[in-house]
């Protein structure tokens, strides 16, 4: 029997024996409702289901899994993971290959991923498809490339009439999976494990690499940055990209630590004059554009849920540190945007998400508040509130954009998003930032990351092209409609696929409308075909 996670200690159920009789009961109760559902919602015509177009199959499928999830946040039960440090037989892999990635290099090591209480360690990955492509550029671990280029790059398990053009680079993706920091894994039989799979199916990637993150259960934040972030470094050494610079910075390395000012600095002490950051801005771009054109692959960072919420942080550490070239794509499918939904300023404050009898997902803010108060480890409270944690939320929204946008991106969530709204969100002018914490906000300082934003930069600035997949039917729908509303007011390219009726993560979800998931999947490829052309 495992030991307590740090979550559990408070949950009510999450001791023996009743953590075993609560979940004893909890399935075998909502195994006996089923019969019931399928009576009650069979003579119930369909204008008074949860949702017209669902079907009896959806209905039971819906509440039965809300029911279950019941458990993890009172139980503290999880499902699919596996020890992050374990290594995977090869032979017991049927569709993808188990492969260590060594530690984030020490020359990337700078910004949010380091951490004194978090070491860097070696990472496991599952890569679609499980043999090796032959023909391509890739370097082996050891260092020498492998014979022939990246334009001849393509899956041995292609068929020949189907692969991309000759001159085309390698389409590689970095798979980061769902299930809130505490479930499920990326190995080939977890249910994330759909997405990757449907994609290789369709051809619409080379290789695929599935990241092992640590889970909040072996890591705190950032953890499961330093892990996501190590396996970009390896897909661009393996294709040719030399990382050898150190970052620039005006005061030294910037390390995401307490959002505190030492009282004995003087109150400008650690701000960078407007030439050096004038000056560290060009040579940052200068860096980057210059690591572009040696990186000889696209690559795609592949969030659901939770993995979602990762692609966003390692995004924003790629784009703040200016190490490494940036991303061709983002594409993040239902992504939590905005874990401090769980802490509201007072209990009376609280605003349940929408969609409480639509969704599978469940909105009990205690047992929310636990999980992610063991994400941020010995990080103070206030690192919720951080951009590479909570990106959309309001006092987030309202420290880069002042309270004038802050509001204004709340209304869209009743009206959604159009062409009208969007280009009122570019045009408009933000009125005055709130600073957080009452602390003055720094153009160039990471050492605050509630309200970190590097060399002047807004909250999304030089993001990369996004592709969001999104059921208006699921709980997360408002914060990510704040999410894209705060992209598109900083002139990020996003193509919002609105998913009619749809709950949380379709695409995980094996036992929806299958011509709607095609459907959707459809949307998806054109969006990579079109990103990496």
């Amino acid at each position: 029997m495992r030991e307590m996670y740090p979550h559990e200690e408070e949950m009510p159920y999450a001791r023996e024996p009743l953590k075993s009789l609560y979940t004893f009961q909890r399935l075998f109760t909502t195994l006996c409702i089923v019969p019931w559902w399928v009576a009650y919602y069979g003579l119930l015509p369909r204008t008074s289901r949860p949702r017209e177009s669902w079907s009896i199959k959806q209905i039971i499928a819906v509440n039965f899994t809300r029911r279950v999830y019941k458990v993890a946040e009172r139980a503290g039960v999880t499902w699919g993971t596996r020890n992050p440090d374990k290594p995977c037989n090869n032979r017991t892999l049927k569709e993808t290959r188990f492969e260590w990635v060594d530690p984030l290099p020490e020359e990337c090591r700078s910004g949010v991923v380091v951490d004194d209480q978090v070491p860097f360690k070696k990472v496991g990955a599952f890569v679609w498809p499980k043999v090796k492509p032959t023909g391509s550029g890739v370097t082996g671990n050891n260092g020498k490339s492998t014979q022939g280029s990246p334009s001849s790059f393509a899956s041995s398990s292609s068929d020949p009439s189907t692969l991309k053009e000759e001159s085309s680079e390698p389409v590689i993706g970095v798979f980061l999976h769902g299930g809130g920091y505490c479930h499920m894994s990326a190995h080939e039989t977890s249910n994330t494990s759909k997405i990757p799979r449907r994609l290789m199916k369709d051809k619409a990637f080379d290789e695929i690499y599935a990241v092992e993150y640590r889970l909040l259960q072996h890591a705190p934040f950032p953890a499961a940055i330093q892990d996501a972030a190590a396996v970009y470094a390896h897909i661009l050494r393996q294709h040719e990209l030399d990382i050898t610079v150190s970052p620039i910075t005006s005061q030294g390395p910037s390390v995401a630590g307490t959002p505190t000012i030492d009282n004995h600095l003087a109150p400008n002490s650690w701000l960078a004059t407007t030439m050096e950051v004038r000056r560290e801005k060009h040579e940052i771009k200068k860096r980057v554009a210059m690591a572009v054109k040696k990186k000889g692959c696209k690559i795609i960072l592949i969030g659901d849920s939770a993995g979602g919420n990762l692609v966003l942080g390692v995004a924003r550490w790629i784009r703040d540190e200016g190490i490494l070239p940036p991303p061709d794509g983002l594409l993040l499918l239902s992504p939590s945007c905005d874990p401090s939904h769980a802490f509201p300023e007072s209990p009376s404050s609280y605003i349940p998400r929408p969609h409480a009898e639509t969704d599978y997902l469940v909105d009990t803010p205690e047992p929310r508040a636990l999980l992610q108060r063991t994400f941020l480890g010995h990080h103070p409270l206030e690192v919720i509130h951080s951009p590479y944690v909570s990106p959309a939320s309001q006092r987030c929204l309202r420290a880069f954009y002042g309270d004038t946008f802050a509001t204004s991106v709340e209304e869209l969530c009743i009206d959604r998003m159009n062409t009208r709204t969007i280009d009122h969100l570019r045009n408009m002018e933000s009125g005055p930032p709130t600073p957080l914490l009452d602390i003055e906000r720094s153009p160039t300082n990471l050492n605050h990351p509630a309200l970190a934003c590097p060399r002047g930069m807004s909250l999304f600035t030089d993001f990369p092209k996004v592709c969001v997949v999104l059921g208006d039917a699921e709980r997360l729908e408002k914060e990510v409609i704040k999410l894209v509303g705060a992209m598109e007011r900083d002139g990020v390219r996003v193509n919002t696929v609105w998913v009619k009726d749809a709950v949380h993560d379709i695409l995980m979800m094996g036992w929806w409308d299958e011509d709607v998931r095609d459907r959707v999947w459809k949307d998806v490829e054109d969006w990579i075909s079109q990103t990496v052309a």
